[in-house]
C-alpha cells in the first residue's frame, strides 16, 4: 500500500542537493534564497523541478516549494535553522540524511542536463545573497510574463516593469542586472 503512494522524491531530492552545492558558496542559503534558485533552475536551465511559481513580495514563490522543504526537513534531508538574534531569515543545511534523500532521486539528479545545470546555477548565481537574486529572478520572471502574449519586451519596458515591482532597488542596480542577465544570454527582450 505505501509503495503505490506519489512521493515526491526527485522534488525532495532537488532541494536536498541544493543545499549540498550552495553550501560554501552561498552567503546564505536560506528559504528565499531557495525559492529564487530553483525558480531560476528551471527558467532559465529548463529543469523541470515541477513547480508552478506566481509573483510575491520577495520576487517569484511557490507555496509547495515551502512544503517540500519543511518535509525535506522532516526526512532528514535538510536542517533549517533559525537565524539568531538580529539577524533575518534561516539557514540551510545539509541534513543528516541528505544522501538517503538525494538516493531518492537519483535518476533525476544524475541526468547529465541536470547535473550541468546545476553546476552552471552554482557558477552563475551561486554567490549572491538573497536579495541580488530577489532581484535577478524577478527581472526574468519579468522577461518571461512581458513575452507570453509573443511579443519581445524592449529593454526599457522590463527596467519600468521591474522598477514597479520592485520600488526598493534603484534604477542603476537594476540596469546593472538586466545587463549582467543579458549578457548571459538569460533575457528574450527585443532591444
Amino acid at each position: 500500500m505505501m509503495d503505490s503512494l506519489p512521493i515526491p522524491w526527485n522534488r525532495y531530492g532537488i532541494i536536498a542537493e541544493l543545499a549540498c552545492r550552495l553550501k560554501g558558496a552561498s552567503p546564505q542559503f536560506g528559504k528565499t534564497a531557495l525559492q529564487k534558485s530553483v525558480y531560476l533552475l528551471q527558467a532559465l536551465y529548463g529543469v523541470d523541478c515541477g513547480y508552478d511559481f506566481s509573483l510575491y513580495a520577495y520576487g517569484p514563490f511557490c507555496s509547495d516549494l515551502l512544503g517540500d522543504l519543511d518535509t525535506t526537513g522532516t526526512l532528514g534531508g535538510v536542517q533549517v535553522h533559525a537565524l539568531g538574534w538580529g539577524l533575518d531569515g534561516y539557514q540551510i543545511e545539509p541534513g543528516p540524511r541528505s544522501d538517503a534523500i538525494r538516493e531518492k532521486a537519483k535518476a533525476f539528479l544524475d541526468n547529465g542536463t541536470v547535473q550541468d545545470s546545476l553546476t552552471r546555477l552554482r557558477e552563475d548565481f551561486g554567490r549572491f545573497p538573497a536579495k541580488d537574486l530577489e532581484l535577478r529572478s524577478t527581472i526574468v520572471y519579468a522577461d518571461r510574463d512581458l513575452g507570453r502574449n509573443g511579443d519581445q519586451p524592449s529593454r526599457d519596458e522590463l527596467a519600468r516593469t521591474v522598477q514597479q515591482i520592485k520600488p526598493r532597488f534603484s534604477p542603476k542596480s537594476i540596469d546593472a542586472a538586466i545587463a549582467e542577465l543579458e549578457g548571459k544570454g538569460f533575457l528574450s527582450f527585443g532591444g
